[in-house]
């Protein structure tokens, strides 16, 4: 069975891989398809059926020690030779039934003849299944069993029934295919006085090529290798009921001929045209018309309108056309849709040269829907046409915006200018604090020092109101030079602010820390914050601020606000805050 298991799945992988190979190629073919029918004859050089020869015992028989019971010689094997008859010893034979030899076997065979019929259907493009009934026959030439040779009459039979995939290719008359097949073979074996026969499955190969003489019939030459999975040939003694079991490698080389007949015909020209129905591309051409290599009417233009339906013979390539052959016009203004740049043009709008709506003033509002149509060149205008230019794109036309160059992601006001929805002077987009209630004076982060809601933080601790509870809020802007301690005059600047903050607010103590990103030691780091506090402190001090409302910490890089893996992050975190801590 392990034999047969991997025939058969070789078979089907060489069936598949022979489909495979012909698609490859398929494409090349332009028979007729139909349904057709064959009949042939071929000579079958089958070689010799190798295999192993097992004899065996009837149950019923007993075999005492001495005594012989079996011919020296039965169905071709020399029973003594394999130790099964010793007379005048006292070894012993055979003391129980069963199975009591086995050996080689090889039956060899004369060429012999056979013929069959197919039945298929021809696909467009070369695609031939076929169902096809074979017959054979060879003569016994002589067998060997157990190395010891000898003759008999008789023969060896084949019958498969075989489901065929062939692929045609055109060369007119001759049409080379090649393909193969699977299916079952019964297999039968006459001889050594009695006959057997066993079903197996069965596979083929081959190539051939077909002449076609007259319009649908067809004669083939071709080679075909047959193999198929061992068979196996019982036979039983009739005198002495002794069984012997052969079996054997069938293959065979057939070189034959055969006669197809197409229902479909392969050589009719059903519209006169002068081209074959299998090569005709367009088999109901009306008579008189001139006609291409594959039977398609003449287009010259190549719009896909024949040259005898075509009113507009020279179409422009590519360009779309009706049933007429003619450049389509789709909105009715006079430029065909391939010359057409604007081909939705409502009707009765006045177009230039390429289809498109007039337009005088060059504003790209056209005429018919312009409402000021002698604006300025280069004015920027609304879907009226009218001039709206607005150069930062806020929304805000620039003849009312009072800040005409304001970044458009930022929410503007009705003046242009960036939003302040509290009117602290602190736009929306930078104010920690966008609901300060009037009056409050603000740090530059827009929030009152006493009695404002700042927005929380990530992490941080909100009251009822949603506000976050810890009243500190970062000086941003407020820069040192490099590695020291020294302020920069932008942070000064926004100090002398800070200043101005501190004194609406008398009462207020706050806590002024310096932090640090994570680059350096964090003693360095530690030490470096704290000169940075008392940096601040020391200027807000001269700027008329009493020194004791500040209480300057150095933080180091123990608080980061953002990731210290970018410089955008380590910016973040190198900052000054004020924390109030008394009021």
């Amino acid at each position: 069975m392990a034999i047969k298991g991997s025939l058969r799945s070789g078979l089907v992988k060489g069936l598949i891989g022979a489909s495979l190979a012909g698609f490859s190629v398929s494409a090349m073919a332009q028979s007729s398809p139909g349904w057709y029918f064959g009949i042939e004859g071929f000579y079958a050089d089958t070689k010799d059926l190798d295999g192993a020869a097992t004899i065996k015992l009837p149950d019923s028989t007993t075999v005492s020690p001495n005594t012989c019971v079996l011919p020296i010689e039965l169905l071709g094997v020399n029973l003594e030779a394999l130790g099964l008859c010793v007379l005048g010893n006292n070894q012993g034979t055979i003391s129980e039934p069963g199975t009591v030899a086995q050996t080689t076997s090889s039956i060899a065979l004369d060429g012999g003849f056979g013929g069959g019929a197919s039945f298929g259907y021809l696909f467009d493009g070369g695609l031939r299944p076929e169902l096809n009934l074979r017959y054979s026959e060879n003569d016994l030439k002589s067998f060997r069993t157990g190395g010891f040779d000898g003759s008999s009459d008789g023969s060896l039979r084949a019958v498969r029934l075989m489901a065929n995939i062939w692929y045609d290719l055109d060369f007119g008359n001759l049409a080379p295919y090649f393909g193969g097949g699977l299916g079952l073979q019964n297999t039968e074996l006459k001889g050594f006085g009695t006959k057997a026969d066993d079903d197996t499955m069965a596979f083929q190969a081959g190539a051939g090529v077909a002449y076609w003489f007259g319009n649908a019939t067809a004669l083939s030459l071709d080679y075909r290798y047959v193999s198929s999975e061992e068979p196996e040939f019982k036979t039983t003694d009739a005198a002495t009921g002794i069984q012997t079991t052969r079996d054997g490698e069938y293959k065979a080389h057939n070189i034959g001929a055969s006669l197809r007949y197409s229902f479909g015909g392969q050589f009719k020209d059903s519209d006169g045209d002068g081209v074959l129905d299998r090569k005709d591309k367009c088999p109901n051409t009306p008579q008189g018309v001139q006609v291409y290599s594959d039977g398609c009417p003449i287009d010259l233009d190549q719009d896909g309108v024949p040259d005898y339906l075509d009113k507009c013979p020279n179409t422009p390539p590519g360009a779309p056309v009706n049933a007429d052959g003619c450049p389509f016009d789709s909105d009715g203004d006079g430029i065909p849709d391939h010359l057409d740049q604007c081909p939705g043009t409502p009707a009765g709008v006045k177009v230039d040269g390429k289809g498109c709506p007039l337009d005088s003033d060059g504003d790209g509002v056209p005429d018919y829907l312009d409402k000021c149509p002698e604006t300025a060149a280069g004015a920027a205008v609304n879907a009226q046409g009218c001039d709206i230019s607005d150069r930062d794109g806020d929304g805000i036309p620039d003849n009312l915006d009072k800040c005409p160059d304001s970044d458009p992601k930022i929410k503007v006001g009705p003046d242009g200018c960036p939003l302040d929805s509290d009117g602290d002077g602190i736009p929306d987009y930078l104010d920690e604090c966008p609901h300060t209630p009037p009056g409050l004076k603000v740090l530059p982060n827009g929030c009152a020092l006493v009695g404002d809601c700042r927005k929380p933080r990530a992490g941080e601790a909100v009251d009822a109101k949603g506000c976050a509870l810890d009243q500190r809020f970062i000086l941003r802007g407020v820069k040192f030079e490099f590695d020291s301690d020294k302020l920069t005059k932008p942070a000064e600047l926004i100090l002398n602010d800070v200043a101005d903050t501190l004194a609406a607010y008398p009462d207020v103590t706050v806590e002024v820390q310096g932090h640090t990103d994570s680059l350096g030691t964090d003693a360095y780091n530690l030490g470096l914050s704290e000169r940075r506090a008392i940096a601040v402190k020391r200027y807000l001090d001269g700027r008329g601020v009493n020194g004791n409302r500040l209480r300057p910490v150095g933080y180091g890089e123990s608080a980061p606000i953002a990731s210290d893996a970018t410089p955008e992050g380590q910016e973040e975190n190198r900052r000054v805050e004020f924390r109030v801590v008394g009021n």
